[in-house]
């Protein structure tokens, strides 16, 4: 087995990845990725500003009818830690589901942990923008 050096990667020295451009239609930078630093693990940052909602991704193991502008990753687990905004994440599953199943608001200083198996979206309700960082596991880039 090959053992890494820790990595340091400073959040200036990441390029952001515009809404448009990002998968969940907010933007993102990918600090701790697979592909660069060899890590079973995602980790990265996100800004949302008053208003702005992602599309619906999917950590369902098989989710062929979810929409075009939304996004698959399989079954990971990801987890927030926020450092600033208001949000809501609801949540569903199963082949077209449009029914929403669960709904929960958190902000600054609040972690979060959303399990494999669902859809999910989030929503920034609150009135400043909002900044958290995210992790994936097992990392799906």
């Amino acid at each position: 087995m090959t053992v890494q050096e820790p990595s340091i990667v400073p959040l200036d020295t990441v390029p952001v990845i515009p809404a448009d451009q990002a998968p969940t239609q907010v933007r993102i930078a990918r600090l701790i990725t697979h592909r660069e630093h060899g890590s079973n693990l995602l980790l990265g940052a996100s800004w949302c500003d008053p208003g702005e909602r992602t599309n619906t991704w999917s950590f369902e193991p098989d989710d062929r009818a979810i929409g075009e502008d939304d996004h698959h990753y399989g079954e990971v687990d990801e987890f927030y830690y926020v450092l600033r905004g208001r949000f809501r994440l609801t949540w569903q599953r199963g082949q077209g589901a449009d029914e929403v199943h669960g709904a929960a608001e958190f902000g600054a200083d609040d972690a979060v942990h959303l399990p494999p198996g669902w859809r999910y979206q989030l929503e920034n309700i609150g009135d400043e923008p909002g900044f958290f960082i995210y992790g994936m596991s097992p990392s799906p880039h």
